[in-house]
């Protein structure tokens, strides 16, 4: 692949990535709780991705050889994408009613604050070092470009690797709040977020070796057409995703304030005895109403049908019997199911979803989890 033909492949593909960025902003603009927390955010996070696209469509269409003036400014807004999709991680598994005030985004964006003032000084050097740090163009006769250009690049993978640690540790905290609450909890652990953060680790950590390296060494031109390639894809796997992923947490069904954190419940004055009461209760509730066949059980609704808070029942649960809300549904989910699949010859899925479960994937794991076989090895041979 010829340089020129490289140069408009990556054209093209920041091209289609801006535009699709902007796109599915727009989109989360026109609809009617465009506020919410989790669709500013994200809004926030499809604009600077658009903005990266443009930043090299600029830079390839010669525009900062013409106005080298603007070099660097939209590389600095790239500083926040860190930012934006930390917040989108943090409205999407917090409180759905919290709205983003002044000190809430303060306490997010102040990493991305100050590296922004370390880079200030970028914008004071003079046009032909900046043109090389930025571009490559004259780097191998400016002695200050390579280490500054090196410091950038720092910058940015430090700023943003912070960000995306702060975020998966937000969302594996999440995974054991949603296991406390719901009894299935597909379309709820954002696994496809969290697919999307690695893609954008391991695509941020090349690009910033890559960078580190190109004053230096030369490098394949099919490497700059793969990472626009990486680049349109996650910024339009998340516009997808994040346009039809449906609120977490709502008024009707539960908040993650609804338990306290695990740490809380060593100043829980609910005695052993107590918590052995109403484990006793809810074993006898669910034999008696089978309340588990119920697939949007959640740990509250639970609660009102027992009389106990929810507070309660989940200590009982995590500390009594050793269980999270979700394991605790579906070992008895699994124990029916299994049952019925030996003593009958009702189709496997029909039994599935008479006994709570959503999907075949989620029945398939629950059954290995729980009883240590498949659902088939469970029935008798004709």
């Amino acid at each position: 692949m010829t340089d020129g033909m490289t140069g408009s492949l990556v054209l093209i593909l920041s091209s289609a990535a801006a535009a699709i960025g902007l796109f599915a902003a727009a989109q989360l603009a026109l609809r009617p709780g465009w506020r919410a927390a989790p669709s500013t955010a994200l809004g926030v996070f499809l604009l600077l991705s658009a903005l990266s696209g443009v930043d090299l469509i600029l830079d390839r269409g010669g525009v900062y050889a013409v106005a080298p003036w603007a070099t660097g400014i939209l590389w600095s807004t790239s500083l926040f994408l860190g930012p934006a999709i930390l917040s989108y991680v943090v409205a999407m598994t917090g409180d759905p009613e919290a709205g983003w005030s002044p000190l809430r985004i303060a306490r997010l964006a102040w990493p991305a604050g100050i590296a922004l003032l370390l880079a200030l000084p970028f914008f004071l050097l003079p046009i032909p070092t900046r043109i090389a740090i930025y571009t490559g163009v004259g780097a191998e006769t400016d002695v200050w470009a390579g280490p500054l250009q090196l410091a950038f690049v720092a910058l940015f993978l430090v700023t943003t690797l912070g960000y995306l640690a702060a975020a998966f540790r937000v969302m594996g905290r999440h995974v054991q709040r949603v296991r406390d609450l719901f009894s299935n909890i597909e379309n709820r652990t954002l696994s496809w977020l969290r697919v999307l953060l690695l893609v954008m680790l391991a695509a941020w950590i090349w690009g910033a070796v890559k960078s580190g390296l190109a004053l230096n060494v030369a490098h394949a031109s099919w490497l700059d057409v793969a990472g626009a390639a990486v680049e349109l894809f996650w910024t339009a796997a998340i516009g997808l995703f994040g346009l039809s992923q449906q609120p977490i947490f709502t008024p009707q069904t539960e908040t993650p304030k609804a338990l306290p954190a695990p740490e809380k419940y060593a100043r829980s004055a609910l005695p052993g005895s107590r918590q052995a009461e109403i484990a006793a209760r809810l074993d006898q509730a669910m034999r008696a109403d089978h309340l588990y066949r119920d697939p949007l059980l959640s740990l509250s609704a639970l609660a009102a049908r027992i009389g106990v808070t929810p507070n309660h029942l989940s200590q009982a649960l995590n500390e009594h019997l050793g269980q999270s809300f979700f394991d605790y549904v579906n070992r008895w989910r699994v124990d029916e199911a299994v049952e019925r699949i030996r003593a009958t010859d009702e189709a496997i899925l029909s039994i599935a979803y008479d006994v709570g479960f959503n999907s075949r994937s989620t029945f398939n794991a629950a059954v290995e989890k729980h009883a240590g076989r498949p659902p088939s090895a469970f029935r008798p041979a004709a």
